[in-house]
């Protein structure tokens, strides 16, 4: 219980509660205002009229008329109360009031509450009883001159028990309904701050048993669609995310230690044996070792950039690039290897809009694919790339050879770090060039797709090659 107090949701939840019992009672207090407020005010003001009337009727008329109106308006059935006093006697001349109030004798001239005893009277008109009421009222002295010696005490007054009843009982009906609120939303905050919290220890759960090592827990989902199961879905695709990169770091380590043991062994091995060898075969080994350490450099410096490129570091500024003019470059440099090679090296381009990139980047981008083309493609005889718009906006380069190809099931595995599918890895290569095209493509934005390259002319039952395009984004105007 102490948690859920404790919790952010029922703090919030008190908070609005709080601030809904306050604007119920502002809005209490300006219908008491407007109600029994005006009320109040409205007694006053007839009782101000009665006794300007009865003083107006003194003034012209003189006592005598005085105690005849006085006497024939107690007589009405109303809520009206007079009294009537002889000073300095002290006589009862006329009303309905038996005795003066004691708050009357320091009230002259101002209002004041005061109670009275009524008679309780049944069908047949006999008195059952005594009955307390309340009233309000007003005490004036009446002179027939400032220097007369006798004087009249005149009382006006207004029955008022039924207001005051109807009062008290709005403020009762007013301060349960404000406690029944209060009550009503504690308890609200408290069933929802229970609910909130087992979808919150949830998660805690989760996060331990993840924290421990189990990579496969995931957070269950209510299906409300609310902003906690987005949450959750968020949650659980990042934690996806994790164990692939955990899954894919066991496999790189693998990988790495495939790898590097063998170049590393045979450095170690040519190495020895060169120590009891002569020059010749000392020289033999340097060279050797000069090559796999160059490898390994290799190696190292493309899982650097990898690194780099997928932290947004090593991409660098993007600006407007030409693909058209990136493509005549490379095709340029690679047609005396392809040459040597075997292949024939073919660009065909279009009118090409510009993207945003780093020229750097792309360039060794499709160095990548031509690299891969001259390796792998074996067999085959053309190596074409394309360079022109996309119709949805943007532009594309496509490499297309007429090799051996992929099969569907593996072309999302050449993407991954260290995979080489030939099984022998007696080709000279480490298995990052497309991984670090993938990183290439992610820090452009662009869309890398894999599909069947060109048939291969009289080859019966051969592959149909590997086509590569790369796709990148129209270029934003910037305004």
């Amino acid at each position: 219980m102490l948690r859920i107090l404790r919790t952010t949701s029922f703090r919030f939840t008190l908070i609005y509660v709080l601030l809904f019992a306050s604007a119920v009672a502002a809005l209490g207090a300006y219908l008491y205002s407007a109600t029994f407020g005006e009320a109040a005010r409205q007694t006053d003001a007839v009782i101000d009229s009665e006794i300007a009337v009865l003083a107006d009727l003194f003034t012209n008329s003189g006592p005598g008329m005085l105690t005849r109106v006085i006497r024939q308006r107690t007589a009405w059935s109303d809520d009206s109360i007079y009294m009537l006093i002889g000073a300095p006697s002290g006589a009862l001349l006329a009303g309905n009031l038996t005795a003066l109030p004691p708050e009357a004798l320091t009230a002259e001239g101002d209002f004041f509450n005061f109670t009275f005893e009524r008679p309780v009277v049944d069908a047949a008109g006999r008195e059952t009883g005594v009955q307390q009421r309340q009233a309000r009222g007003k005490i004036m002295r009446f002179r027939a001159s400032p220097d007369a010696e006798q004087s009249y005490l005149v009382v006006v007054a207004r029955d008022i028990a039924s207001r005051e009843y109807l009062r008290r009982q709005s403020q009762n009906v007013t301060t349960r309904i404000a406690l029944v609120t209060i009550a009503f939303g504690v308890v609200i905050g408290l069933v929802f701050s229970r609910s909130l919290l087992r979808r919150v220890e949830t998660v805690n759960k989760t996060a331990n048993a993840i924290r421990g090592g189990d990579l496969s827990k995931r957070i269950p989902q209510t299906g409300a669609g609310d902003e906690l199961d987005h949450l959750s879905e968020n949650l659980n695709s990042m934690l996806d995310q994790i164990e692939r990169l955990m899954a894919g770091m066991r496999e790189v380590s693998d990988n790495i230690a495939h790898d590097l043991r063998s170049p590393l062994t045979r450095i170690h091995n040519r190495l020895s044996d060169a120590l009891g060898g002569d020059n010749v075969a000392k020289d033999e080994a340097l060279r050797a070792t000069i090559v796999d350490a160059e490898r390994l450099l290799a190696t190292f410096n493309a899982l650097l950039s990898i690194a780099r490129i997928e932290s947004g570091e090593g991409a660098g500024v993007l600006e407007p690039i030409d693909l058209v003019a990136i493509a005549q470059e490379m095709v340029e440099l690679y047609e005396p290897a392809a040459q040597d090679a075997g292949f024939a090296l073919s660009l065909t381009t279009a009118p090409t809009p510009l993207v945003r990139g780093s020229r750097e980047l792309v360039s060794q981008a499709l160095a990548n694919f031509l690299d891969n083309a001259l390796k792998y493609a074996e067999g085959g005889s053309r190596i074409e790339v394309w360079v022109g718009p996309v119709k949805s906006g943007g532009a594309m380069i496509t490499v297309a050879d007429d090799g051996p190809g992929v099969d569907a099931a593996n072309r999302a595995r050449i993407l991954e770090r260290f995979v080489r599918l030939e099984e022998s890895r007696s080709t000279p290569g480490s298995g990052l060039g497309l991984s670090l095209v993938a990183a290439i493509a992610s820090a452009h934005r662009a869309h890398l797709q894999f599909e069947d390259g060109l048939e291969r002319a009289g080859a019966q039952g051969a592959g149909r090659g590997l086509k590569v395009t790369l796709r990148f984004p129209r270029l934003a105007q910037r305004g």
